[in-house]
């Protein structure tokens, strides 16, 4: 079950992750690195980790990148270009919040103004919607709270 919120989520870590993390410990003075795993946990994980943009909700990126007139999203230089079925769902995303309209002759995305004040708020771009909903019914204290417990 995927519920495509940015989130922080606790999970093992790749390989090259762990011997950077080590090459940490020795860096500034004399350290030991203590793994709390088995050898064989360490040798079972990937041996890097996949590029974040390969692995998140890209509502956001998406929102960012037409606030800031990048151009179409298929067409960006990506060092790792995201699947593009997860730029649709990001864009039907957008679309669904009013964040943006589609200009099917131009193939490219439009910003709406309620796009612009979602650009603004640092948050999922769900959660800013609610946020600005919030405000219109004079609630934004409480959904702030929801907002940032959600948002950890």
């Amino acid at each position: 079950y995927r519920t495509k919120v940015q989130r922080l989520p606790i999970e093992p870590i790749s390989q090259a992750s762990a011997n950077q993390r080590k090459g940490r410990c020795g860096r500034v003075s004399e350290g030991i690195c203590i793994r709390l795993y088995s050898e064989d946990d360490f040798l079972s994980r990937p041996e890097f980790t996949d590029p974040e943009i390969l692995r998140t909700n890209l509502a956001s990126v998406i929102l960012q990148m037409t606030a800031l007139g990048l151009g179409d999203i298929a067409a960006f230089p990506f060092v790792e270009a995201p699947d593009k079925r997860n730029i649709q769902d990001g864009v039907r995303l957008l679309e669904e919040l009013g964040a943006i309209t589609t200009d099917e002759q131009a193939s490219a995305y439009k910003l709406t103004p309620l796009g612009r004040q979602l650009s603004q708020l640092p948050v999922d771009p769900r959660l800013a919607r609610m946020v600005l909903e919030a405000q219109k019914h004079g609630c934004v204290r409480e959904a702030m709270i929801i907002t940032s417990a959600l948002s950890i």
